[in-house]
């Protein structure tokens, strides 16, 4: 959960919403015990956010509402990304067979799934290794066992020597074994400009994935192909990738400001 009460309402709403996602189905009290808000406060806020379609009731309490999936689905439907990076990921997947995404990576690390490509016979590694809906990847230490999430944190060290901090599972059995060894794949991304993993995370699936960075050089999005474990070989995308990662990278709100200045500056001799 990233919001707190600050004291305003709009903190407030949102801090509700962040705390209903994260259970489901959550009751009124405690929703009033995990924000540490007034009883009086969350019955308001919850009925308002109820009467605007943001939240629905359920049997204990409330859910978040189908307004929300609406504003959600036009928010991702006009990211640049998508729309770019549609024709690529069906090219991925026509190549390979197998999951290709793109994920957005926001400031505060944040990872939300913008696109999947993927047969029937795959959407197991959908829910199992991108999370399904809302499509948003939470913070936790078992992102840095994915390929995606070394992409996202390689070059925020801080950060992921919190996570390691806050207590390590190995996910499978494939797993970097120890702490030095998870900073050496971690590390090896920066180097590879890639993450590879291979049944780290889930087992029976591996991944590859890369970077896309903006102007200034930081990784604001991630692409990447989920395979099937022992018969798919992930570095086969390595080129076809690194082809997508510079697509989408042309795609950034900087790099299309740079083009439009380019086509609106006056030529010599004009």
């Amino acid at each position: 959960m990233g919001s707190v009460d600050d004291g305003t309402v709009l903190g407030r709403a949102t801090l509700i919403l962040e705390l209903v996602e994260s259970a489901g189905c959550i009751s009124q009290a405690e929703l009033a015990r995990q924000s540490a808000l007034p009883k009086p406060t969350v019955r308001r806020l919850a009925g308002d956010l109820t009467r605007r379609g943001l939240l629905t009731r359920c049997l204990d309490g409330y859910e978040l509402g189908p307004r929300l999936a609406s504003l959600g689905a036009a928010a991702l439907g006009q990211h640049p990304f998508r729309a770019v990076a549609a024709p690529h990921l069906q090219d991925l997947l026509a190549r390979t067979g197998q999951v290709a995404f793109v994920m957005d990576v926001e400031a505060d690390l944040t990872m939300v799934t913008l696109h999947v490509a993927y047969g029937h016979q795959r959407a197991p590694a959908v829910n199992s290794t991108l999370g399904g809906w809302p499509p948003v990847e939470p913070v936790e230490p078992e992102l840095l066992f994915k390929a995606a999430g070394r992409i996202a944190y390689a070059e925020h060290p801080d950060r992921v020597e919190a996570l390691i901090a806050s207590g390590v599972r190995r996910p499978t059995r494939y797993a970097a074994p120890t702490r030095r060894a998870l900073l050496a794949a971690i590390d090896a991304t920066l180097d590879a400009g890639m993450a590879v993993e291979r049944e780290e995370h889930t087992l029976g699936w591996s991944c590859i994935a890369a970077g896309v960075r903006d102007r200034s050089d930081a990784v604001v999005g991630v692409v990447g192909v989920i395979g099937h474990g022992g018969t798919w070989d992930p570095e086969r995308v390595r080129r076809p990738l690194t082809h997508v990662a510079d697509a989408l990278a042309a795609a950034t709100p900087s790099a299309q400001a740079d083009a439009q200045r380019a086509l609106t500056r006056p030529r010599v001799g004009e």
